[in-house]
């Protein structure tokens, strides 16, 4: 029972991450259709530059660069250009979808640096919440 919902925990991050971002958008009056894509392209841009360099903190350094990049080419053709949201937003999950698998080939099925496991003094110790989330 634990190991199901400590997995669905993890798998569930980047949906509500995701979530989390599209309410922010919108509330600034953005439509923002593009995150599965952009998440996609973030995660192999994250991964390829961690497993080219070596060091996890510019993996997350790229990821977050490449997301931002969507971001603000959603944002220009939205605002500056007038282009329709949801067609912008469409042709973006596509694109960045499809550019992920297309550069994110090489990297596949390789095993690239792990991010470590970090115990949270306290947190762990906690009946039924702790063996979920720590171990």
């Amino acid at each position: 029972m634990e190991e199901a919902l400590a997995s669905i925990l993890l798998f569930s991050a980047p949906l509500i991450f995701a979530t989390i971002g599209e309410a922010i958008t919108e509330k600034a009056g953005v439509i923002n259709l593009s995150l599965d894509g952009s998440i996609m392209l973030s995660a192999m841009a994250g991964f390829a530059v961690s497993y080219q360099t070596g060091s996890l903190w510019l993996g997350f350094i790229a990821a977050a660069l490449v997301s931002m990049l969507v971001a603000l080419l959603i944002a220009y053709s939205s605002i500056a250009l007038r282009l329709n949201q949801v067609a912008v937003g469409f042709v973006l999950t596509l694109l960045c979808a499809d550019l992920s698998t297309f550069l994110g080939n090489p990297f596949v099925r390789i095993q690239g640096p792990a991010v470590p496991h970090l115990a949270i003094p306290g947190l762990k110790d906690i009946p039924f919440i702790g063996p979920i989330l720590f171990d």
